[in-house]
């Protein structure tokens, strides 16, 4: 008996084993068809990047550019916490210093969440505009949320002062 249990067990481990890194190659592959396109094309092209985007932002009052995501960044992959996530973010075509919006996407789950962020006035260090941002589609888990919001907020300020102040060539 207790050797039956050993064969079992250990044919158990050789199967996970065997799953994991199949799991983790579909996942690379799944996030590879995101990676590197227009916000304005994954909304085109990619349907469930779309439905989780749309249903994320629901009926919020954000501006008619973020129907459309015309203008932005590729796509890229971020990892929080140990989760791997489509990062890609979108601005009004006013040179993306008024208004910029984040989403980040989980294909393995089809949820989107973000940042709509207001960045500060870079000639008025006492601007409050970043106070108005607003978070959508924010998981209920609340650690995650927390990771998420925290990961979004600094990559917003950086995008920010990158913008503000370019690097002089």
């Amino acid at each position: 008996m207790p050797r039956a249990f050993l064969t079992s067990a250990l044919a158990g481990l050789l199967l996970v084993s065997t799953f994991v890194p199949t799991f983790a190659a579909a996942l690379d592959s799944s996030l590879d068809a995101y990676v590197g396109q227009q916000p304005e094309a994954l909304l085109k092209a990619k349907p469930e990047f779309a439905k989780a985007y749309r249903s994320a932002v629901g009926e919020l009052d954000f501006p008619a550019w973020t129907q459309r995501l015309a203008a932005g960044k590729r796509a890229e992959r971020v990892d929080i916490n140990g989760t791997a996530y489509v990062l890609t973010s979108a601005c009004s075509s006013a040179g993306c210093l008024d208004e910029h919006l984040y989403i980040l996407f989980d294909p393995q789950s089809g949820r989107a969440s973000g940042l709509f962020y207001l960045p500060p006035a870079s000639d008025d260090p006492g601007d409050t505009r970043t106070a108005f941002s607003r978070w959508y589609g924010m998981p209920a888990d609340k650690a995650t949320a927390q990771a998420i919001g925290a990961f979004l907020l600094e990559r917003a300020a950086t995008d920010a002062q990158t913008l503000a102040n370019p690097a002089k060539q």
